[in-house]
């Protein structure tokens, strides 16, 4: 899968979910008018690249992996954050005035992982979700770059790390765990580079699923989670 069909998969994504095509993100993050209403608003960019360290193609470009799947962009939160401490996630944030979903997505990541919006090719956006515990209704927005390389300085104190992932290392079986916690539980990632969960995991694999990308996974492989001495939320494993 090349960058051009890869590009139209996720325009197509963004106008079918826009038009109810699309069963709607669920659990804890389904879409509520009444509650959308009282919360923030925020959004998070999806970033998605050509798949890197595998070599170079005729043209010079990274070539894509054997699953032919991309690469896509996530962070890790500082741990001095007052909201969802270390926790990996997707670049993005509350809307600033007079912004929408998309300058405020291409605003956050350019402070979060130093790429410019002029590197970004905004491909669509899907419809908001939830986050009730932080006290947010988020709209995702999907992009695209062909620059991944051409990131500038970040906005000090706010990530870690920004990650690369290969989304084929997302759908794999091996790593989708149920994370559970207090009588709570959660859709998981368990990735070399941490545990993906929560909100972004579910948008995640609600994503993978509108893209025909995901696979079946047992659902009854489970990692528990608890806060470390940091309060951070890390696998009891």
């Amino acid at each position: 899968m090349g960058p051009a069909e890869t590009k139209a998969s996720l325009r197509d994504l963004s106008v079918r979910a826009l038009a109810g095509r699309v069963d709607p993100i669920g659990g804890a993050h389904r879409y509520d008018a009444a509650v959308a209403a009282t919360l923030r608003q925020a959004a998070v960019l999806l970033l998605f690249t050509l798949a890197g360290g595998r070599g170079q193609d005729a043209a010079g470009q990274d070539a894509a992996g054997p699953d032919g799947l991309p690469d896509l962009f996530l962070v890790q939160r500082s741990r001095a954050l007052r909201n969802h401490p270390g926790e990996i996630a997707l670049p993005g944030g509350s809307l600033d005035a007079g912004e929408d979903a998309v300058s405020a997505a291409l605003r956050e990541n350019h402070e979060e992982i130093g790429l410019a919006a002029r590197h970004v090719e905004v491909l669509g956006e899907l419809p908001p979700m939830l986050a009730p515990f932080s006290g947010f209704v988020v709209t995702p927005v999907l992009g695209w770059t062909d620059a991944p390389g051409e990131a500038d300085e970040v906005e000090p104190g706010e990530v870690l790390h920004t990650l690369r992932v290969s989304v084929g290392s997302l759908v794999d079986p091996r790593v989708r765990h149920t994370v559970t916690f207090a009588d709570r539980s959660s859709i998981g990632f368990l990735l070399p580079e941490g545990l993906v969960w929560g909100m972004t995991a579910n948008l995640l694999d609600h994503v993978l699923t509108g893209l025909g990308w995901a696979r079946e996974w047992d659902r009854g492989r489970t990692v528990p989670i608890r806060r470390d001495d940091g309060g951070v939320w890390v696998p009891d494993i």
